[in-house]
């Protein structure tokens, strides 16, 4: 039997992004009234915790990872946006707005799309992109 080279292989499967929050309930009741996220799962230790976080099905996981031993957390800026997409782009951007989100700037139309950002309550930003026919209306 042959063995397998790398080239005969499948790449790495692109499924979660991981947020540091300071707080994980919080950010988890976050997720499900701003985006419809159910909380799938979590990881428990005497160090950290963690909460995955799942959309509809095909979707990538949110995993929302809290030091438990109280550490600033520091949004950096080497990273873009977590990317999400919508059909209604209005409703769901009031529905993250509600659920305490900050509108990052105005709604803008770029190409066949309308694109809003907003900032979660730990402040990791969060780019709502609907495409084609609501976005040309």
């Amino acid at each position: 039997m042959k063995d397998k080279s790398l080239d005969d292989t499948d790449p790495a499967l692109f499924s979660f992004v991981k947020l540091t929050v300071s707080d994980i309930d919080a950010a988890t009741r976050f997720f499900v009234d701003a985006f419809g996220m159910t909380h799938a799962d979590t990881v428990d230790t005497s160090a950290f915790r963690e909460h995955m976080m799942t959309g509809r099905k095909g979707s990538a996981t949110i995993v929302l990872f809290h030091w438990k031993d109280g550490r600033a957390i520091e949004t950096g800026n080497g990273y873009g946006p977590v990317g999400m997409l919508t059909r209604d782009l209005d409703a769901d951007l009031a529905r993250a707005v509600k659920a305490g989100a900050i509108q990052k700037g105005e709604t803008v139309s770029f190409g066949p799309a309308r694109i809003a950002f907003v900032l979660t309550p730990d402040g990791h930003e969060i780019e709502m992109m609907q495409m084609a026919a609501k976005a040309a209306a």
